[in-house]
């Protein structure tokens, strides 16, 4: 689903980098994979801007994101972490849905995080709670629910000087 932000690129992009590949001494006969870490970085870019635009549909979604892993390399991957601030009724969040209809990415992570809240009713006689999920996007999409345990948070000691 999301290798068409990592590895394709617009025919516009395609002509373009043939263009300035042409002629090059170290072309190696492979542009395409010269050209590879420079189109990643773009894209990876372009996913990462629009995550932060996406704050504010997070946040009415009852999320924060948290932080965001940028891995860089072969198979590059943003693995964005969100924490639940609070709980969305059903019905606002298929709004949130609609509303972000045509951002496919955001969609997808909405998406996931409702599925992904739903679960904490597995654990409704434990010591676990629904804590959030990251989302590792690449090349091979997953998502991971994340459970804590209810003692397991810090607690804050002051000391005194």
């Amino acid at each position: 689903m999301f290798s068409r932000f990592f590895n394709k690129s617009s025919k516009a992009q395609e002509e373009q980098e043939d263009t300035n590949h042409k002629g090059s001494s170290s072309d190696s006969g492979s542009p395409k994979g010269q050209t590879f870490p420079q189109l990643t970085a773009e894209k990876l870019k372009a996913v990462i801007v629009s995550l932060n635009q996406a704050d504010p549909i997070f946040k009415k979604a009852g999320y924060l994101m948290e932080e965001m892993d940028v891995e860089f390399g072969i198979m590059p991957k943003l693995t964005p972490r969100f924490r639940q601030l609070s709980s969305v009724s059903d019905e606002d969040q298929q709004l949130l849905i609609d509303e972000v209809e045509e951002l496919q990415l955001i969609k997808f992570i909405l998406i996931s995080l409702n599925k992904s809240s739903r679960m904490q009713t597995l654990f409704e006689d434990s010591e676990l709670y629904y804590y959030g999920m990251e989302i590792v996007i690449s090349n091979e999409p997953s998502v991971r629910t994340i459970f804590k345990r209810k003692d397991g948070m810090a607690s804050v000691v002051q000391i005194k000087p």
